[in-house]
């Protein structure tokens, strides 16, 4: 179950059946072998043809890639696509990074897009949705692209999703084989220029995710900052696992690594869990190249887990961008001239906490030490943590979009 649907599976056995001997147990069998081959699932040509049409006459179109179309190996069928018919690529978050090597990728969808992306998104006229079922974050609550038709090709497409009208076209289909058969089928359309021109990729090229200026106070940096040094120096092998809460924007728009090594949790908004993932992702790979970038707030809710580092010898790098609060809430919290104060903690000292529990850890004073940081990690063979702090004056576009929206406090 756990491996054929992608999801968590419980096994519950009470415990006087626990003790009980097991005579004549069969040998053991993986459950890769057990898990049906049925090949890939081809679209309906009927269905196929309406999109196929809706696509010809697109003057913008975009294609969303999500983990279905990771699954399925459709990374390379999807490009060929988007080049025929002059779409623009975008992926999911969970998908993030699928693309980057492409001129004409816009990055994640929803409510961590680029300002870039959101004016893009907002001008087409076709979103074609492959492997991705569409939640309400992937589309900004159905503000993302309010004037595209928006179709999905899915082996399980669903009309309804998060409260919302998935799409308005769907095709049951494979990813890779929907988007090979889609292909297909345009071909007798002529390759379209649509949204791409050299101009467009030296804009999509230049800009930068946030562009808002913000004054940084004394002795923090600017966590658009640090995520970009950051992005220089881990080298891009590495498993990256992202935690939650407000730094998880700044984070998402590093670039050039494989999705299969992006690891995200959002399950309930909450924060805390990330920790618990990184280290079953870093005893998983057991080869030391894992990141787990968190907040402050999130990473001491399960401080005593450094235990279990040191304990096991997990190696594996954590890097802590520290504001000291909870920054989610200080920032609805002041967005809505609110008192503050029960959201901010002071800036806790991860580095001396991480060197109490027998690792290694450093507070970063200035973002040239990265580098020799990073050398430094590599020799070693223990866990590590960096306490970076951020100044808790830089607002996401993601918050500041909430205070524009008349939010309150959630």
């Amino acid at each position: 179950m756990a491996r054929y649907e992608h999801r968590p599976a419980v096994l519950g056995v009470p415990y006087d059946l626990q003790k009980l001997p097991l005579p004549g147990s069969p040998d053991y069998v993986s459950s890769s072998s057990l898990i049906p081959e049925t090949g890939r699932t081809p679209p309906n040509s009927e269905i196929l043809h309406r999109l196929v049409e809706r696509l010809a006459a697109a003057q913008r179109p975009i294609i969303l890639a999500g983990r279905g179309a990771v699954r399925s190996g459709a990374r390379a069928a999807i490009e060929a696509l988007a080049q025929e018919s002059g779409a623009l690529l975008a992926t999911t978050l969970p998908a993030r990074g699928m693309f980057d090597h492409d001129p004409f990728s816009i990055g994640v969808a929803g409510g961590f897009s680029s300002e870039i992306a959101r004016e893009l998104f907002a001008e087409s006229d076709l979103l074609i949705a492959i492997g991705a079922s569409l939640t309400y974050y992937t589309v900004d609550g159905g503000a993302l692209f309010p004037r595209a038709f928006v179709a999905q090709i899915d082996e399980r497409p669903r009309g309804l999703k998060d409260g919302l009208p998935a799409a308005d076209l769907f095709v049951r289909a494979d990813a890779k084989a929907g988007a090979e058969a889609l292909a297909r089928e345009l071909v007798r359309y002529g390759t379209k220029s649509g949204f791409r021109s050299p101009k467009l990729a030296q804009r999509i090229a230049m800009a930068a995710p946030d562009t808002t200026l913000f004054p940084i106070e004394p002795g923090s940096f600017d966590p658009r900052h640090v995520v970009a040094e950051l992005d220089r120096v881990i080298p891009k092998d590495w498993e990256m696992v992202s935690g939650s809460g407000h730094q998880a924007y700044f984070q998402t728009h590093m670039r050039g690594r494989k999705p299969e090594q992006f690891h995200v949790m959002r399950e309930f908004g909450a924060i805390g869990n990330s920790i618990s993932i990184a280290i079953g992702v870093a005893a998983a790979r057991n080869n030391g190249k894992v990141v787990l970038i968190e907040g402050d707030g999130s990473l001491i809710m399960h401080i005593q887990e450094l235990e279990t580092l040191r304990r096991h010898g997990v190696r594996m790098l954590i890097c802590v961008l520290n504001d000291g609060a909870y920054g989610a809430e200080v920032h609805k919290l002041r967005q809505d001239g609110l008192d503050d104060s029960g959201a901010i903690f002071g800036r806790t000292d991860f580095g001396a906490i991480a060197r109490g529990f027998g690792l290694r850890g450093t507070t970063v004073q200035d973002l040239s030490q990265l580098t020799s940081l990073m050398r430094d990690f590599d020799a070693q063979g223990t866990a590590e943590i960096w306490n970076i702090p951020i100044s808790d004056q830089v607002t996401s576009p993601t918050m500041r979009r909430l205070k524009a929206k008349g939010h309150g406090v959630m």
